[in-house]
């Protein structure tokens, strides 16, 4: 079976940006991936009840404030470690950046084709073509407003919805929404600082080095790095 898990980032400055993140894992690989993902935040000193999300990580005034900057970044490191074994991807993102005008609208529009697109032809034997969909929570969507939009993407890559889409609060035991959201965020930072043209303009070396927001840039993209797949898409304004 495969399990699939979706979130979506914003921007504060870009308010017209949606980040759309699908994490894709193989049913197999789900309970070691789960087991060493929560082993890590623990060692880290990250409290179970609090959310580890991407925004948390280079904030040390949100989340588990016991735990400073730079061991939340080493913890997020080697979280994304265990996305790879040595020769093959064990979790599989495909991220698609779109501008909207309605968040609701665009994320039900292009959720399907993005599935579409990730989703490998489903093999019939062994229950290899069931998929769960589990997606973070949102107060805009149903559960079943996502499950209409998305079947027929499903069935047109042969596969079953297990039971419903699964709106999910995120936290400690939801680790493939936390994927998706840690890889959302920072594909989202990394497209957004990158854009911001004003940041680049007439900076020095030691301003560069010191800017915070070019340190996040630094470091979402060092981050990023650790994923073996991860597929971009772009819309184009004239889709949107």
């Amino acid at each position: 079976m495969l399990l699939g898990f979706v979130d979506e980032t914003s921007d504060v400055k870009y308010k017209d940006y949606l980040g759309l993140c699908l994490a894709t894992i193989n049913a197999t690989h789900y309970r070691g991936i789960k087991e060493t993902f929560q082993q890590l935040l623990l060692e880290s000193g990250w409290m179970p009840d609090v959310e580890f999300k991407g925004s948390y990580v280079f904030s040390g005034s949100k989340g588990c404030t016991d735990v400073p900057v730079d061991r939340r970044v080493e913890t997020a490191s080697r979280i994304l470690d265990l996305t790879a074994s040595e020769k093959n991807a064990r979790i599989k993102f495909h991220y698609l950046r779109a501008k909207t005008k309605d968040p609701r609208e665009t994320y039900l529009t292009y959720l399907p084709p993005l599935l579409k697109r990730a989703l490998p032809k489903a093999a019939k034997k062994s229950g290899k073509d069931l998929i769960a969909l589990h997606c973070d929570r949102r107060d805009d969507l149903r559960p079943d407003e996502i499950r209409e939009a998305v079947l027929p993407a499903l069935r047109d890559r042969g596969y079953t919805l297990m039971e419903n889409v699964i709106f999910a609060n995120s936290g400690f035991h939801t680790i493939g929404i936390l994927y998706a959201d840690l890889v959302c965020y920072l594909m989202g930072r990394i497209d957004t600082i990158s854009a911001d043209s004003e940041l680049f303009d007439n900076i020095t070396q030691e301003d560069f080095e010191k800017h915070g927001k070019l340190k996040k840039l630094r470091s979402s993209t060092q981050l990023i790095s650790k994923v073996k797949r991860i597929e971009n898409y772009v819309v184009k304004v004239e889709d949107t």
